[in-house]
């Protein structure tokens, strides 16, 4: 798609301006001429002793209309100079159909002037009309006091030169390139602030000549790494690490450099901070005082929780071998039990045992070794 600017369309060869009446051969066309001189004798002008007047442009067809750019009459700056006294209280409408089969309720209502004497409107006035429409009317019923001491009356209009800006009647494309700083299919859209010269390509956006100093981005709509603000002229504080920070705030992105701490680092650490390099995000961080405290306390609760469970594991030992020892001790109670022969031997049976066996005794001295025996051990030895 190619992109196009708005045009003049009042001087397109199709346009044709009438008025709704004429004052000494003023016609119409004398507001589409292309001459903005504003004394009397460029202006259109319209008849006295009306109720009402108007001036209309006629596209032939509608038109996607952007805004309507009026010179009015003003003979000069001096205080004898006629001044624009007539255009008090008027008001620009858009229509689908002509001044004369229309009132202004059957119309679009794109300005109306509030103006009261003693004071003026401006005589050159630029007035946003976004409408799709074949018409746009400048209408007034607006009576000047300063016609009196002429002895002249009635709604008069002097419109010297009047122009409609817009674009194709269908798709809204310009037909003639976009206005220095604008861009787009409407050409609606203004280039970025940081391109060179203040000109873009008209279909892409992009600088035509490059970026301004601080300026970055294909469309130099982004300050650079360095500076930051609405115009990228503010510099980073030196001491963000790498010189960087964001382009809107200022704030350091990259943390600060040593010995330094805030979002801007422009804080100097005293002797109660501390830096260290965070190797995650690989900042410095700063820590302060009342940080250090913080960590104390941490490392006191954490040392606490280690005793508790050392010593809640020694207890927890303690029962289980105190179990074990309980259940040795009922062992030894079932074996009794099971064998009670045991435990009832009484001294008199052990004599009683030891009686009948003395007769024995005298055989076992007997039964002694020989001493042919004890020499064989000896020998053996």
């Amino acid at each position: 798609m190619v992109f196009f600017k708005q045009e003049n369309l009042s001087r397109r060869p199709t346009t044709v301006l009438t008025q709704s009446s004429t004052y000494n051969a003023q016609t119409a066309s004398f507001a589409n001429d292309g001459d903005v001189q504003t004394d009397e004798l460029h202006c259109s002008h319209t008849a006295h002793n009306h109720t009402k007047a108007w001036l209309q442009v006629d596209f032939g067809q509608p038109y996607m209309i952007n805004n309507v750019l009026i010179h009015y009459r003003r003979e000069g700056d001096e205080s004898s100079s006629w001044k624009q006294y007539r255009f008090r209280q008027f008001y620009l409408d858009a229509s689908n159909n002509s001044a004369l089969q229309t009132t202004t309720s059957q119309r679009t209502r794109c300005y109306t002037d509030n103006t009261t004497a003693r004071d003026l409107p401006p005589n050159i006035i630029d007035i946003p009309c976004k409408q799709t429409a074949r018409y746009v009317i400048v209408e007034t019923t607006y009576d000047a006091p300063e016609d009196d001491y002429l002895d002249e009356h009635g709604a008069i209009l002097e419109i010297c030169e009047i122009k409609v800006y817009g674009c194709g009647k269908t798709n809204g494309i310009c037909t003639k390139g976009c206005t220095l700083g604008q861009h787009g299919d409407t050409c609606d859209e203004t280039c970025s602030h940081g391109c060179a010269g203040g000109t873009c390509d008209q279909q892409k956006g992009t600088c035509s000549a490059g970026c301004k100093q601080n300026w970055t981005g294909r469309l130099c709509d982004v300050c650079d790494a360095k500076h930051y603000g609405p115009a990228c002229s503010m510099e980073c504080n030196i001491n963000c690490l790498n010189n960087t920070c964001n382009d809107v705030t200022g704030s350091c992105k990259d943390g600060c450099a040593f010995g330094k701490f805030g979002d801007f680092c422009n804080e100097t650490c005293d002797d109660n901070c501390v830096s260290y390099w965070h190797e995650d995000t690989e900042k410095y961080k700063k820590l302060k005082e009342s940080n250090l405290e913080t960590l104390f306390i941490l490392y006191g609760m954490i040392a606490a929780l280690c005793v508790s469970l050392i010593v809640n594991g020694c207890m927890i030992k303690w029962n289980l071998r105190r179990d074990q020892y309980k259940g040795q001790d009922v062992n030894q109670k079932t074996m009794n039990k099971n064998f009670p022969l045991q435990d009832s031997i009484s001294p008199q049976d052990i004599y009683d045992t030891v009686g009948d066996d003395k007769k024995y005794e005298d055989l076992g001295h007997l039964s002694g070794s020989s001493h042919y025996d004890q020499l064989e051990l000896i020998k053996s030895s």
